[in-house]
């Protein structure tokens, strides 16, 4: 049999447990740190794509806006969709709605030639819309108006996006129609 010599060193059962726990508790805390960056990181990604889906409806909107002759005055409210005639690419008038599908939460456009043949399908703009708002104002001093009004010369686009968390995001604009 082996002798004990006082001066072995080694550590004690106590210095072993009171480490695996100071060890045990830093993990937890970092897994924790991990786990609140990588969804701080989802939650960017995800609004950030519904920045980017309202930036191409928004585009795509003033795009089709820019170029109207005429408003159906009987169509034209508020939050709910604009029927219009604009010059095609030919010279042609051609006739666009511009709506929101409530029930799928989808805003959607389709285009239609002279004789209301489509020349388009039902084309979706974006999804998870939460809410689209058309406003008519006479000009940029005063203040736009639900419904179209005669004289209206500036259109005031809302749409409000759901994003990540159900975070709501609204992005406005005010187009002026070249030949209204």
């Amino acid at each position: 049999m082996r002798k004990r010599k006082s001066n072995e060193k080694g550590f004690t059962l106590i210095e072993v447990i009171v480490t695996l726990v100071l060890v045990g508790i830093m993990a937890a805390l970092a897994g924790m740190w991990i786990v609140s960056v990588v969804n701080g990181y989802i939650f960017t990604k995800m609004n950030a794509d519904t920045v980017q889906k309202a930036q191409l409806a928004m585009t795509r909107l003033t795009m089709e806006f820019t170029r109207i002759k005429t408003v159906d005055a009987t169509t034209a409210g508020p939050d709910t969709q604009i029927n219009y005639t604009r010059t095609g690419p030919s010279g042609t008038p051609i006739s666009g709605i511009v709506k929101i599908d409530r029930a799928s939460k989808l805003l959607q456009l389709q285009l239609f030639d002279d004789k209301g043949t489509a020349l388009t399908p039902l084309a979706t703009l974006t999804d998870a819309v939460d809410s689209f708002t058309l406003a008519y104002c006479n000009d940029v001093t005063t203040a736009c108006q639900m419904g179209w009004l005669p004289g209206s010369k500036i259109i005031e686009i809302t749409l409000t996006l759901m994003g990540a968390n159900n975070t709501t995001s609204a992005f406005t604009k005010r187009v002026t129609p070249r030949y209204l």
